[in-house]
């Protein structure tokens, strides 16, 4: 569609390696083939290895994905807080290769928002001034999270958020300056049109879970929402790029 091709696309939620619980092909070759059909410029991703099973070698993983993607696939850390010793050398080591973002999963590896291991870590990237993603699908881990963003002063990204906590987080949104909201849990184009008069624009940034997820259920609504041309510009790359900038 004509839309799509005029606006740059960078997607800050995407996926590469082996999913245990469904058989869905997550190579590279499918990633950077969804990528071409949509005209999405770049894709940060996390390696499946890294969250399910072992976070260094599946950090290592990704370093080597992304490198033989030729720039197109930009690699996300991530570490389980709840295998406390080693953590902050895990960071220092993927910083010292170039990561720009973490990203943390509670939901899938069993922890809360709230644990003392992942406050300090929170701490930790603050002072190296590195902004981070966290998976959101519970009430109340908004409530939790904001408390900790409040804190701090680095960019945090809630991702994966369901309709059960959407108002929660919608209201953490408001009166914390530094959270904002990954996109894919808005699946109408009024839902976009909604979330921007409530939040602002400037929050949100565009993000598709894919190929785990349906790429176009996420992309399309938000171009057919009444948003202007400007404002998809920021939630499909700009509002990205000022978050790992900052």
């Amino acid at each position: 569609m004509a839309g799509q091709a005029s606006l740059p696309i960078v997607d800050c939620n995407t996926w590469v390696g082996f999913y245990p619980r469904q058989a869905i092909d997550l190579s590279p070759q499918v990633l950077l083939s969804l990528m071409r059909r949509y005209g999405v410029a770049r894709a940060l991703f996390v390696h499946t290895t890294a969250v399910f099973y072992d976070a260094r070698t599946g950090n290592d993983l990704a370093v080597q994905v992304a490198r033989e993607s030729g720039g197109l696939l930009l690699p996300v850390g991530t570490l389980n807080p709840l295998q406390y010793r080693g953590m902050f050398d895990e960071v220092e080591k993927r910083l010292q290769q170039g990561f720009r973002l973490f990203r943390f999963f509670p939901h899938w590896q069993g922890w809360l928002p709230k644990i003392a291991p992942f406050r300090d870590l929170t701490v930790f990237l603050n002072e190296r001034s590195v902004p981070f993603l966290i998976d959101c699908p519970k009430v109340g881990w908004a409530t939790e999270i904001a408390e900790l963003a409040r804190e701090v002063q680095v960019p945090i990204v809630l991702c994966d958020v369901s309709e059960d906590n959407l108002g929660e987080v919608l209201c953490v949104l408001k009166s914390v300056p530094n959270l904002h909201l990954e996109t894919s849990c808005i699946t109408q184009p009024d839902g976009f049109e909604m979330v921007c008069a409530e939040v602002g624009v400037d929050k949100l940034v565009f993000g598709s879970g894919a190929p785990l997820h349906y790429f176009a259920s996420a992309l399309f609504p938000l171009l057919h929402s009444s948003l202007s041309e400007e404002d998809k510009r920021k939630i499909l790359v700009e509002n990205l790029r000022r978050i790992v900038q900052a």
